[in-house]
């Protein structure tokens, strides 16, 4: 007995693609990927398919593929990672520098939800020779965290802070923020910082982390918090994605304004 075969169902048509119509296919691509990140179907930060992914979705080549992320790119809509994939570019996130806020606060009070991981932790005795310094001879704790926002990698943190006599856990540095283990487990306020924001390099490790080549630019912060006696509560040291952050100032007036100007070679 011949088994009968069934018809071949032709294959499904490739999604949004209309091979049809006089626009190119990457301009089709493009187009519908801009409309879902418009429409926050995909939000910031979130990641695009996998070239494979889209290649396997439109049913066209990868030529075609990379020329429609290419145009999201120069549109702004995505950005890439080098060993991570392709990411829908998010606003920026901005720190006021005028007013004490910690950096995860920043992120939430932007409308993020981060995700902050410890990569790692230690505690160190200092060893003071002077006996009159004994009574400042506490445990340092050093750790260092890795900020994101879904799965963008955003921020390096390493972080080195006084115990003032108490035990700090690696639990209690997976709970809290710097600040949260200052005031809620130190047991001491923050009365003040200094912060120096300056351009950098990504070391090996730190551009690991972020997803960047080695010695991409980066932002670096380097931010030092007191208590109101003066004593150092923590400091810190930052490593950030220049193109997701920004740090602003509200200053006033009034304005002083030279009233020339020195040529020179005159």
């Amino acid at each position: 007995m011949t088994a009968t075969r069934s018809p071949k169902k032709p294959p499904a048509a490739p999604l949004g693609v209309n091979r049809a119509s006089t626009v190119a296919l990457y301009e089709q691509i493009a187009d519908g990927l801009a409309r879902d990140i418009r429409a926050r179907k995909l939000k910031p930060f979130d990641k695009l398919p996998s070239e494979n992914e889209l290649v396997a979705n439109f049913g066209v080549s990868r030529v075609t593929v990379r020329q429609a992320i290419r145009k999201l790119a120069e549109a702004g809509l995505v950005t890439s990672r080098q060993g991570k994939g392709v990411f829908v570019a998010g606003p920026v996130v901005k720190q006021e520098l005028s007013a004490l806020h910690g950096f995860y606060d920043s992120l939430i009070s932007e409308g993020y939800q981060p995700e902050a991981s410890v990569l790692s932790f230690e505690r160190v005795r200092p060893s003071l020779a002077a006996p009159e310094l004994r009574q400042f001879e506490y445990d340092i704790y050093r750790f260092r965290r890795l900020y994101k926002i879904g799965d963008m990698p955003i921020a390096v943190a390493d972080v080195s802070m006084p115990g003032f006599g108490i035990a700090v856990t690696r639990e209690d540095v997976e709970r809290h923020p710097v600040y949260g283990l200052v005031q809620s487990i130190v047991k001491r306020d923050v009365a003040r910082a200094t912060a120096q924001v300056r351009a950098g390099r990504a070391g090996k490790d730190v551009a690991r982390l972020l997803k960047l080549k080695p010695a991409s630019p980066v932002l670096r912060m380097d931010r030092t918090s007191f208590d109101s006696q003066g004593l150092v509560v923590e400091s810190t040291q930052f490593f950030i994605q220049p193109e997701v952050f920004a740090f602003q100032l509200e200053v006033a007036g009034p304005l002083k304004i030279a009233s020339s100007i020195h040529r020179v070679g005159r």
